[in-house]
């Protein structure tokens, strides 16, 4: 399974000239962990997480309430520039999830921005890796075969899932929609591969 298979998109992003304190109101809104930072070009050149937003609001030594940068400089007016992580690990759609774990693991990192090129087009986080990991064989199913069936109609395909392997019954060897349904079937999260009894 690939990245472009579990991750959020679109990708709410935050420039870097943007506050810590409107960064801060954003994460209550939208209860999001991690936001990827953009330049005036939209390309992806930082990442913050609510945690660097918490430390960079209330850590002060002295009780004044005053931010204190990665640089160690305190001061206030803190913008995302200033308590970002840069540079940033990102991958591509094709990146194996197993790949993302691994850099999530090693890195702890809360989130791994989805890029073509330095175009930002989603996020992994850990959460939807919970989500992959924890998603049950029936539960998988269901979601491709409503996505079938809203594509060609219902009870046109059948679809099992088994260790994340999708078998679609009803496809021809000669359908000129198979590799559609295929490429339907692999949008599911916990799809790791599709077949057909035809193959």
């Amino acid at each position: 399974m690939h990245a472009r298979h579990v991750m959020s998109s679109p990708v709410t992003t935050v420039d870097r000239s943007a506050s810590v304190d409107d960064c801060l109101r954003l994460v209550s809104r939208s209860h999001f962990t991690v936001l990827p930072v953009v330049d005036e070009r939209t390309h992806l050149v930082g990442i913050v997480t609510e945690g660097d937003l918490l430390r960079a609001r209330f850590h002060d030594l002295h009780g004044t309430g005053g931010g204190i940068d990665k640089a160690g400089s305190k001061h206030e007016g803190l913008t995302v520039a200033d308590v970002m992580t840069s540079p940033v690990v990102a991958m591509t759609a094709d990146a194996e999830v197993s790949e993302l774990a691994s850099a999530m693991l090693r890195s702890r990192l809360r989130g791994i921005p989805i890029v073509d090129k330095h175009d930002i087009i989603g996020i992994v986080t850990r959460p939807d890796l919970i989500a992959v990991l924890t998603a049950d064989d029936a539960r998988i199913a269901k979601e491709a075969q409503h996505r079938l069936d809203v594509y060609g109609g219902a009870g046109r395909w059948r679809v099992e899932v088994a260790d994340g392997s999708a078998l679609i019954h009803g496809v021809t060897t000669g359908d000129p929609e198979r590799d559609v349904i295929a490429a339907l079937a692999e949008t599911v999260p916990g799809v790791g591969e599709v077949h057909f009894p035809s193959d």
